[in-house]
């Protein structure tokens, strides 16, 4: 009883004369965080500065990191993340109860997503800024493309690069008409030798495009001139640069012909031939036989044929497979713009895909209807910006 008594005499003094920390047994807790933004990043540029500044007297911003910079130039679409980690001050400390609720933004137009305390005196808040827009790009994309020139050994169409351009538009005519529908590629050139059907004046157009929103003017090459027999060597020369030949069978299964067609065999290598009573095309090969409900390789393309031998185009669904074919009877593959969605179809196979896909390093996700996500949260919980890229 003697010794407790001392002890607590002692401990009394202690206090009184500061031998023990008083202040330590009284931090004040820190319940509420305010912070501006203020923002320079635009599309069309790679700047990643974004300031973030507080004036209370409890706490102080210690870091500033933009966690999704992007390989290159910021995009219309894009939605910066930035992760801004805060220190108390002595005599303060974080609320473990802190959330995001609890933290109020002014300056630029951002939302706080997350807020995580590592320790009493260190809290990091990350925000999401507002989706970049045209509006907050004060400067002009390059999209002018040049050089436009013809192989024509082989029909390939080339042009240089523009310097702000993510892929490129280009389509082909023949004395002032289209031959083909408007094709989507990422490199600087395309092979039409597969379109070098006839005689005539042959030229393409080709246009840059950064986004849906953004795209250069159209741009027309020279006249390319050929004969009929030019047109087949062209042809010739496309397909020995393939490794696949002229052979039916296709994604899936092997091709199957039957005797007869609706019409008339034309050459002895096969040809297209036009159905006047139904207006819809079909192919005679050069043993007068035709393709049913199959696939069949044709030039440097996979086409489908209906039951009647009919060339189909549009969505199909073949073998528990959704397929794509573009006006002109070809198979699609790769990423393909088709009414306004994004889709990948695979290469060289031609199957819609759906779920998540990485191509060139990223990760997209596409719903059940293969169309890409953007903007939005997938259905397992991951974010994709305005390209329909996860950002970690």
């Amino acid at each position: 009883m003697q010794k407790a008594k001392i002890g607590t005499i002692l401990l009394t003094a202690a206090l009184i004369s500061g031998a023990v920390p008083i202040t330590a047994l009284a931090d004040t807790e820190i319940t509420s965080i305010s912070l501006d933004i203020s923002s320079d990043i635009v599309p069309g540029d790679d700047n990643n500065n974004v300031d973030v500044s507080s004036n209370s007297s409890r706490y102080d911003v210690d870091d500033v990191e933009v966690t999704n910079e992007p390989s290159s130039d910021w995009d219309e679409g894009d939605e910066p993340r930035v992760r801004v980690t805060l220190e108390a001050d002595n005599d303060y400390y974080f609320s473990s109860d802190l959330s995001e609720d609890d933290v109020e933004l002014s300056g630029d137009d951002a939302e706080v997503t997350d807020v995580s305390r590592s320790s009493r005196s260190r809290l990091r808040v990350t925000i999401r800024l507002a989706e970049l827009t045209d509006e907050d790009y004060d400067g002009e994309y390059d999209l002018d493309v040049s050089g436009l020139e013809w192989d024509d050994y082989d029909g390939t169409a080339y042009w240089d690069e523009a310097e702000d351009a993510n892929k490129y538009e280009v389509r082909l005519y023949r004395n002032g008409n289209s031959v083909t529908s408007v094709k989507t590629t990422s490199d600087t050139d395309y092979n039409f030798a597969d379109e070098f059907t006839r005689s005539g004046d042959y030229y393409f157009r080709v246009r840059a495009v950064r986004n849906s929103s953004n795209k250069g003017n159209w741009e027309e090459s020279d006249e390319l001139s050929v004969t009929s027999s030019e047109a087949r060597d062209i042809r010739e020369n496309g397909d020995s640069s393939s490794s696949s030949s002229s052979s039916s069978g296709g994604p899936g299964s092997s091709s199957s012909s039957n005797s007869g067609g609706p019409g008339v065999a034309s050459s002895s290598t096969g040809a297209w031939l036009w159905d006047d009573n139904v207006n819809r095309w079909w192919y005679c090969n050069a043993d007068k036989t035709y393709t049913v409900s199959n696939w069949q390789y044709i030039g440097n393309s996979w086409f489908y044929f209906d039951a009647q031998g009919y060339m189909v185009t549009g969505w199909q669904y073949i073998n528990n497979n959704w397929y794509y074919m573009n006006s002109d009877g070809y198979m699609l593959t790769g990423w393909q713009s088709i009414n306004g969605r994004w889709y990948c179809l695979h290469n060289p196979n031609g199957q819609m895909l759906t779920g998540w896909i990485l191509s060139n390093g990223k990760w997209y996700y596409c719903d059940a209807s293969g169309a890409m996500l953007t903007n939005t949260t997938t259905p397992d919980g991951y974010y994709v910006d305005g390209n329909g890229v996860w950002q970690q």
